[in-house]
């Protein structure tokens, strides 16, 4: 009796899941998906909800939207002056982008003598490199010759 419950419940729980708890799994996420999907939906209603109304030709509303557009709007005085402002950016756009782009001969000087000292520099240090592996090497023979001498010091004492 005790085997065949265990067998049935085998059956039904394939995977370590039962369907009761897929079922109830599945309606959750379906519930998360619509509240997150129903987060992005705008609030307001698009012009193209508005004209399908029959309202849509209210004289009222018209003038509401119109009025609202008069207050919005810029007068000329600004517009012209704005329009001023975007010629002359415009104007200096032009020339600078029009200006060659070379470096002044003062700066160019500058750069080769950094430059010339840079070079000097380099080869300075090269020559120390070369002398400190000389003086290394003269020190490597020095101290063969010395451990040489032990060796035959120590031979002569037996």
């Amino acid at each position: 009796d005790v085997y065949a419950i265990q067998e049935a419940c085998k059956a039904t729980n394939e995977n370590g899941r039962s369907p009761i708890f897929t079922g109830v799994m599945a309606f959750v996420m379906g519930v998360v998906t619509m509240i997150r999907v129903s987060k992005n939906v705008p609030r307001k209603l698009t012009e193209s909800t508005i004209y399908s109304s029959p309202a849509y030709c209210d004289d009222n509303s018209m003038k509401k939207s119109s009025m609202q557009s008069e207050k919005m709007a810029i007068s000329g005085e600004e517009f012209m002056a704005v329009l001023k402002r975007m010629a002359e950016l415009e104007q200096k756009v032009t020339i600078l982008s029009a200006q060659p782009t070379t470096m002044p001969p003062e700066k160019e000087v500058m750069l080769n003598d950094a430059i010339s000292r840079a070079n000097v520099l380099e080869q300075e240090l090269a020559a120390t490199k070369k002398a400190l592996d000389d003086s290394l090497g003269r020190q490597e023979d020095l101290v063969a010759y010395v451990e040489r001498k032990k060796k035959k010091k120590k031979l002569f004492y037996w």
